[in-house]
């Protein structure tokens, strides 16, 4: 009997110790979760601290004390937040943006403090930028707030930070004249503070001036340019405007980063006195501080072109404007704003080139060709358009100068000469300067392309692509408000979230072998699944598929393939996955159809119903197209390219069964592992099992539905039919929701992390 009770007590000893065992490692996670919490914490509030402790070293105390003024009112105001909210926890206000406490006070009050200080060092800025994301996360995987209650804290800081700089005023912190003559005194030039003389302001709103500085034993005039990036951000607006509404070569580049536009300069400089040509020579270039940069050029004392007297207007000087043009052509170099603004007229008559800095090496002939016609544009302005076309027309040739005739566009010109135009219609002279262009090459040239070459970005399509876009980044607002991350407390739910990582990792592997598959060449496996990670951040900026479409073109054109035959490979691609699609979803259907609601099936889509009416549906169609010449005559003449481009590709891919079996085996990979990622998403919710079909049922019609959507993914779209879908599976509404949020994921939002990694990687070594 003793030995009995002692087996049983030791018994429940032993499960005791197992059940303590498992409860403990369940716990695990959240621990490390309320670690990283902690840490995330400190470096939020470390951050500001340390930045504020080293503007008292340099004795900015007034910055300092604006911080701690601003992060005290952003702590008032947070805390007050979660007052009223706890009063009234119970209403749909409180509970959409996070319950009772939904500010992060200590993520308010870093934000308003560093809003006033600002980041002395970019490592500042990193750490800051990482603690605040990590402490979010934690915090909303914890269930002590929501996604809304952490943005709304972060937007509060902000703008606790901002209100309180527009009421005490911004401090100008730029470096004065006396550190800019100190980095100076660095290289070896002397200057001294009575000599500055402040120039007017350059491009982008740099700061200019005239200095005599003193070095290599004499005495020499230097420009000083400084760049600041608090002053370019006054121009930011019309740059990103004029960089949003045009595409191809003619963006400007290099403008958000301080740090570009100095290399840019600094090699430009080099190019065009490398080829020859007279410019300003650049003495130095030095970084001021975290936010400025100083460029110092040999100070030209000669005329501009465009001050010069009318006398001075021959056709000796047109001869030789046009030759510097030519010059610059023939070695690929782009001024971009080549106008009599920036060129000197030295009193040896030798042309002079300025204001480099924002041209392009190696510039494509487009470029070139435009700043032929800006600079055209420029002459005709000064001397009348009949006699500038004419003097181009001695130098260049007939039809040189009407190969500037497409790029006739004010759109395309710089901000100086499209004022100049608007000054000039403005003082009354009704004459249209680039209309009289246009008449006057065409009446000398007549065989002449008048089409001007179509540079707009902004169209109808462009239009409702943002349209959408706007309309699903609400929805998917909509979607997050009040949004709790479900508590993955169990090893089994934790690894249902690791398949379905995996899952959506072998989408990448199976588009890349479904490309692989459609190409006669060798082509790397790595290289290739990398180039389908790349498009995963591609897509975040084109509608549907397009994205992926041009990254995996232009990635089979850096391989050495013909463009043709890398549009041809893709399209082979495409059509492979549209047969796999409809194989897929009628499998899907058949399957999902004899699984009925009680077990968890899809009842509301069954072969009876959906299949059988696909059939219909599409005899139907065929039949109408058939008897109708005109949409028959419509549907062949798509076709017939479609079948002339791709068969005889098709046909060669059919030929080695190696090839057919990769192309076909990824087209049909990748919806099936997507399937499987999006049944592992809600198992992993849910905690059940659902019918795996009918998962495929949904992604499948949410697939077809984001195609037709006009936002990068088909987002919006799809959430809503993934969301139909599930609940038509018999999956609960809530359960559905933040199943699909967890899928999109872990398809859509992460990947585009490293899509973006793999597509500046690629790109850096010329493999797109």
């Amino acid at each position: 009997m003793l030995l009995a009770a002692a087996g049983i007590v030791s018994h429940r000893a032993g499960c005791d110790l197992r059940q303590e065992i498992i409860h403990r490692a369940a716990a695990f996670p959240r621990f490390l979760l309320y670690v990283v919490q902690v840490l995330s914490f400190l470096s939020v509030i470390a951050v500001p601290v340390a930045v504020a402790v080293e503007r008292l070293v340099k004795r900015e105390t007034v910055q300092v004390v604006d911080a701690v003024g601003a992060s005290t009112l952003a702590y008032l105001a947070a805390f007050g937040v979660n007052i009223a909210t706890s009063h009234y926890q119970d209403s749909d206000v409180a509970q959409a943006i996070g319950g009772t406490t939904p500010m992060q006070v200590q993520l308010a009050v870093g934000v308003a403090a560093v809003t006033i200080l600002g980041f002395s060092r970019s490592q500042y800025r990193s750490l800051f930028l990482s603690a605040a994301a990590l402490s979010g996360l934690a915090v909303v995987l914890l269930g002590q707030d929501s996604v809304t209650g952490v943005l709304l804290s972060a937007l509060l800081g902000r703008i606790v930070g901002r209100a309180w700089l527009s009421v005490r005023g911004v401090l100008d912190t730029r470096p004065g004249i006396g550190r800019i003559l100190a980095e100076l005194d660095h290289v070896g030039f002397r200057a001294h503070p009575g000599s500055v003389r402040v120039l007017e302001p350059g491009v982008d709103g740099a700061r200019r001036f005239l200095v005599t500085v003193a070095g290599d034993g004499r005495r020499q005039a230097l420009d000083l340019a400084v760049l600041d990036q608090s002053q370019r951000a006054a121009y930011l607006t019309s740059r990103l405007w004029q960089w949003i509404r045009l595409r191809g070569p003619v963006r400007r580049r290099s403008f958000f980063s301080l740090r570009r536009t100095v290399e840019s300069e600094v090699l430009m400089s080099m190019a065009v006195e490398a080829a020859g040509i007279r410019t300003p020579r650049l003495r130095t270039a030095r970084q001021v501080d975290q936010d400025t940069a100083l460029l110092a050029y040999d100070h030209l004392d000669a005329p501009r072109v465009a001050d010069l007297p009318d006398r001075a207007w021959t056709p000796g000087l047109h001869s030789g404007i046009w030759a510097l043009w030519q010059h610059l052509r023939c070695r690929q170099l782009a001024h971009r704003e080549l106008t009599t603004d920036h060129l000197r007229l030295d009193p040896s008559g030798r042309l002079w080139l300025t204001d480099v800095g924002y041209g392009e090496i190696t510039a494509e002939d487009l470029l070139c060709r435009l700043d032929g016609a800006e600079l055209l544009v420029s002459l005709a302005l000064r001397v009348g358009p009949a006699r500038a076309t004419e003097e181009a027309v001695d130098a260049l040739g007939a039809a040189t100068v009407a190969s500037l005739l497409p790029l006739m566009q004010p759109i395309l010109f710089s901000e100086g000469t499209a004022k100049a135009l608007r000054r000039h219609r403005a003082a009354g002279d009704r004459a249209d300067i680039v209309g009289s262009i246009r008449d006057r090459i065409i009446a000398l040239h007549p065989e002449a392309d008048v089409q001007p070459v179509s540079l707009e970005r902004v169209r109808p399509r462009t239009v409702l692509s943002i349209v959408g876009g706007t309309i699903a980044f609400y929805l998917l607002a909509t979607q997050l408000t009040g949004f709790q991350v479900p508590e993955l407390n169990t090893w089994q739910a934790w690894g249902w979230v690791v398949g379905a990582a995996v899952a959506s990792a072998a989408t990448y592997v199976a588009a890349a072998f479904n490309l692989l598959g459609c190409v006669k060449e060798r082509v790397p496996v790595g290289t290739t699944v990398l180039a389908q990670v790349a498009a995963a951040f591609a897509g975040l900026v084109a509608p549907a598929s397009v994205g992926g479409l041009a990254v995996n073109t232009r990635f089979l054109q850096r391989t050495g393939i013909p463009v043709a035959r890398a549009v041809t490979a893709v399209g082979v691609s495409q059509v492979i996955g549209f047969a796999c699609y409809l194989l897929l979803l009628l499998v899907f259907s058949a399957f999902a159809g004899n699984h009925r609601k009680q077990s968890g099936g899809l009842s509301a889509i069954t072969p009876s119903a959906t299949v059988t009416g696909v059939i219909i549906a599409l005899a139907v169609i065929a039949l109408l197209i058939a008897a109708i010449p005109r949409l028959r005559t419509l549907v062949v003449s798509r076709v017939k390219p479609l079948v002339t481009d791709i068969g005889p590709e098709f046909l060669q891919v059919a030929r080695t069964p190696r090839k057919l079996a990769q192309a076909f085996g990824g087209a049909l990979g990748l919806p099936m592992a997507a399937s499987v990622c999006l049944w592992a998403s809600v198992n992993a919710v849910s905690g059940s099992d659902v019918n795996l079909a009918a998962m495929g049922v949904a992604y499948l019609l949410a697939k077809a539905v984001g195609s037709l959507v006009p936002t990068p993914g088909g987002v919006g779209g799809v959430e809503a039919v993934l969301t139909a879908g599930l609940t038509a599976a018999g999956v609960p509404s809530a359960v559905a929701a933040t199943s699909v949020i967890v899928f999109r994921l872990l398809t859509w939002w992460l990947p585009v992390i490293p899509g973006w990694f793999a597509f500046t990687a690629m790109q850096r070594r010329g493999a797109l």
